[in-house]
């Protein structure tokens, strides 16, 4: 296959299944993870470093009309604090990343997907996995596609440590001492999975 007629046929696979009625499995090229919490001392933050995941979705018309059988790994032990490997150290050792390494998101349901212009908001029902332990939650978001075909998808979550049975960290013999709830902050850029490998 010579270089033009490549070039053609990875266009049409990029723009064909946005013209209707196709549905794209999609996985995490970029992302940016934040997780804020406070303590009685100081407010602190820490990144997760590593996530991947699957996502399947359906579009009509250019626009997101539906999202599917998506699921999400976090690398618990890829969490990097803001103060450094002492504040790393205690992030695992709550977590127990010895024995729970990662983190799962499942999504169980669409709630909601409302349709603006250039974006779409979304409320879903998911299974998120923490140390171990499952709960339900209902995530908001928003998503976009972006120019070539990527999507885009931004929002927050706050959650309690303890619900996951994970003790908030402390510090310095019990003097600091982080509060219990926690916000998740992201921004997660997708690319559709090639259909054909090797071209």
């Amino acid at each position: 296959m010579n270089a033009l007629m490549k070039h053609l046929v990875i266009g049409v696979i990029i723009v064909m299944p946005f013209l209707g009625g196709a549905q794209i499995t999609y996985e995490i090229k970029s992302h940016e993870i934040i997780i804020e919490g406070t303590s009685n001392l100081q407010s602190w933050t820490a990144e997760v470093k590593e996530a991947s995941g699957n996502f399947e979705i359906s579009f009509e018309d250019g626009k997101i009309e539906g999202i599917h059988n998506v699921s999400v790994r976090f690398d618990a032990t890829s969490i990097k604090g803001s103060e450094g490997r002492r504040m790393d150290a205690k992030i695992y050792e709550s977590l127990k990343t010895d024995t729970y390494p990662k983190i799962d998101f499942v999504l169980r349901d669409i709630l909601s997907l409302a349709e603006n212009p250039g974006t779409a908001r979304v409320s879903a029902n998911g299974v998120l996995t923490i140390a171990g332990v499952s709960r339900l939650v209902e995530l908001k978001t928003v998503g976009k596609v972006l120019p070539g075909g990527e999507l885009e998808f931004t929002g927050t979550h706050s959650i309690a440590m303890t619900d996951y049975n994970v003790k908030p960290p402390t510090a310095m013999f019990g003097a600091l001492r982080t509060g219990d709830e926690i916000t998740f902050s992201y921004r997660v850029v997708l690319r559709a999975q090639s259909p054909m490998v090797g071209l």
